[in-house]
């Protein structure tokens, strides 16, 4: 097993002359911070392609932007499409979008549950402080679409920045519950899930943008990713497949 790099990226600006890594550097994959895991489980992996990458994590809304401000990147995976769009708007790819993954929305709530939730609209009982990710990030989106077409309002004690924000606040004790995604709930030993009926509406995935023109290496990682071994992988950490 040889090591790996990654970073949580937190307004960090990459020097460089925009889309695509320099071609003697390791190839660069931005991921939405509930990619973690599983793309963590791939570059500890001697036979797939992401043994030799960089990985940085932060959210989607945060890794484009640095994207526009030049971040030299091989591979952008979105956990919405309106990132992607808005790059290939912007000229910095002509290639398509790939979905590589799909995810669902959970309560996270402290294990065993003590508040005994059991639905979206216990969430807005006076008792229960709740995380929700912010307007604008896609978990914020989803969580608020979810909540407007269930016509439930709910006054969270803290917006984060991204899933793993939210998490962390359940996991910590900080708060009671929050709206994270699936994969992520079920990645922390001290958080348990609520599922909501609700979330089955929501269409979470995760889109793949190549940004080396289709001729570099963010086409081998997409190829890996949609393979049966990058499959595989994406499924047992839970995520769901297209």
């Amino acid at each position: 097993m040889r090591p790996f790099a990654w970073v949580f990226l937190a307004g960090v600006v990459f020097a460089g002359c925009g889309a695509g890594s320099q071609s003697d550097a390791q190839p660069v994959v931005f991921a939405a911070s509930s990619l973690v895991d599983v793309l963590s489980d791939l570059s500890a992996e001697e036979a797939t392609p992401f043994l030799d990458v960089t990985l940085s994590f932060a959210s989607s809304v945060s890794l484009a932007a640095q994207i526009v401000d030049d971040a030299p990147v091989d591979l952008f995976i979105s956990a919405d499409r309106a990132q992607i769009e808005r790059l290939r708007r912007a000229g910095f790819s002509d290639t398509q979008p790939q979905v590589v993954a799909r995810n669902s929305l959970v309560i996270a709530v402290e294990a065993g549950n003590p508040l005994l939730l059991a639905d979206l609209r216990d969430l807005s009982r006076g008792d229960v402080l709740v995380a929700l990710a912010a307007p604008g990030v896609p978990l914020g989106e989803y969580s608020r679409g979810m909540l407007s077409a269930a016509n439930i309002e709910i006054t969270p004690v803290t917006f984060e920045a991204d899933a793993r924000g939210v998490l962390a606040k359940v996991a910590l004790g900080e708060v009671d519950a929050g709206i994270v995604y699936a994969t992520d709930a079920a990645s922390a030993s001290n958080v348990d899930s609520v599922v909501i009926p609700e979330a089955e509406a929501v269409n979470v995935e995760y889109v793949a943008l190549d940004l080396t023109g289709g001729s570099g290496a963010g086409q081998d990682l997409i190829e890996f990713l949609t393979s049966d071994a990058g499959r595989s992988a994406l499924a047992n950490r839970g995520f769901l497949l297209p």
